[in-house]
């Protein structure tokens, strides 16, 4: 806990030389807020469901392969990453361990559980690559119908595998599906960092790896289009941006939902060490620069001009399109921004019953894994702070009565009904409607 507790004092003050006094002031008192507030401990599933898990049967097989590029790990990381993998209720796996150590440490661990276990293959590298081509080498040999991605000082719950394939049985033939996931330290005595994700989210993404943890890509595509060395510590990122683009050439815009599924439970323990991206991120800068130029990348192939601009939180990133988001992107319709009063949200992204998203957040505050500081893509947005494509203008008058842009109005629930109506007529369109943090009252 004290390593952590240190990885927080350093990440602190690297965010103060940053950003300045103002920004760190309002981090910090975010982060203390959070620490009185927000409450979180991971909550194993039970032995009664798990025992059911084990116990069913399934008309068609399926096999995953679990890839994880090793080099010098710590043995109890191994031990705890064996383990929680064996311990799956969903038992048609393969475990493949790729080790790209100088010494036979990783060897030693791994052979000993393979002496217990049938389902470990280990693949002795004969040089250090880096993590992609790491990853790659075990890719290569991997046999299963989709490949899942484990760093090899991490470890998932066990009914990962099970829940995965659930999502799988009911969609069509998922390109991507991923889970929540939290963090551990690294005794696995304090649980933290609760990432409840989004569904996908197209906009999101060109923000921030909000995907991550747990990754499972179907084996086809990710043979196709494996990690790139150039993008080491942000292979990952690079990999579901360029997942995506394949998905939309391969099944269309409106297929994406159905290839990309998340799973929106912890199956995946981000362990917290000093030596992790997790307890310091500006350890590795070289990460965030690399997903940034994976986005400007990703972009570029889309035939998008933009610029990608480092935000204030390290790993985070602004898409500038050039001319305006309505320039770039014909798909969007709208994007609003947050309403304040009395330094406190009170209107902005919605959900599409008309519950606030961000709902009390103080202003100056990001949100959890500051989600409420970066573009997004929502079912709706509070009208009263939003601009919109030109030629729906006309639409916007006939919707809402009133004319453009949208006159002050303190009457909450006739504003929420005016926007709802209207935003979910774009989307009944196929219109995206997105909101943006930064966006503020047209003139």
């Amino acid at each position: 806990m004290g390593r952590c507790m240190f990885g927080s004092i350093k990440k602190t003050i690297n965010y103060f030389k940053r950003n300045g006094f103002t920004d760190t002031w309002y981090a910090v008192q975010e982060r203390l807020w959070e620490k009185k507030h927000v409450k979180y401990e991971y909550t194993p599933p039970e032995e009664e469901e798990l025992k059911a898990q084990r116990g069913k049967k399934y008309d068609r097989p399926l096999k995953f392969s679990i890839v994880v590029p090793a080099y010098e790990t710590a043995e109890v990381f191994l031990q705890d990453l064996v383990l929680s993998v064996e311990e799956q209720t969903y038992s048609d796996y393969e475990l493949i361990i790729a080790d790209a150590s100088e010494s036979n440490k990783v060897g030693a661990v791994i052979k000993s559980f393979m002496e217990q276990y049938g389902n470990i293959v280990y693949h002795k590298l004969d040089k250090n690559g880096g993590i992609s081509e790491n990853t790659n080498a075990a890719i290569d040999i991997a046999t299963g119908d989709y490949i899942a991605l484990l760093d090899h000082d991490d470890f998932i719950t066990p009914d990962a595998l099970y829940l995965i394939r659930e999502k799988i049985d009911k969609s069509d033939q998922p390109v991507l599906v991923y889970s929540d996931e939290d963090k551990t330290d690294r005794y696995i005595e304090r649980w933290f960092d609760h990432h409840k994700k989004r569904d996908f989210d197209r906009e999101l993404i060109l923000s921030n790896n909000y995907i991550c943890h747990f990754s499972v890509f179907r084996a086809d595509v990710i043979k196709e289009l494996k990690l790139r060395k150039e993008f080491d510590g942000a292979q990952d990122h690079d990999l579901i941006l360029r997942a995506v683009l394949w998905c939309r050439e391969k099944y269309g815009e409106k297929e994406l939902a159905e290839k990309i599924c998340h799973v929106p439970q912890v199956l995946y323990h981000w362990r917290c060490h000093e030596e992790s991206t997790a307890a310091d991120p500006a350890a590795k800068q070289y990460a965030f620069d690399a997903g940034r130029h994976a986005i400007e990348e990703a972009l570029t192939a889309d035939g998008i001009k933009a610029e990608v601009k480092e935000m204030k939180h390290l790993g985070f990133f602004r898409v500038e399109y050039e001319g305006g988001i309505f320039e770039q992107r014909q798909d969007v319709g709208i994007v609003g921004g947050p309403v304040f009063k009395d330094e406190k949200t009170v209107g902005g992204a919605m959900e599409a019953d008309g519950k606030l998203i961000f709902d009390g957040l103080y202003q100056g505050f990001s949100g959890p894994m500051h989600i409420a500081a970066l573009r997004q893509c929502v079912p709706a947005v509070d009208l009263r702070n939003a601009v919109i494509r030109e030629e729906l203008i006309p639409l916007y008058k006939e919707i809402t009565g009133y004319e453009y842009p949208f006159p002050g109005d303190d009457d909450i629930e006739r504003v929420k009904g005016k926007s709802l109506k209207f935003c979910n007529k774009l989307r009944e369109k196929g219109i995206i409607v997105v909101y943006d943090p930064e966006q503020r009252n047209p003139d």
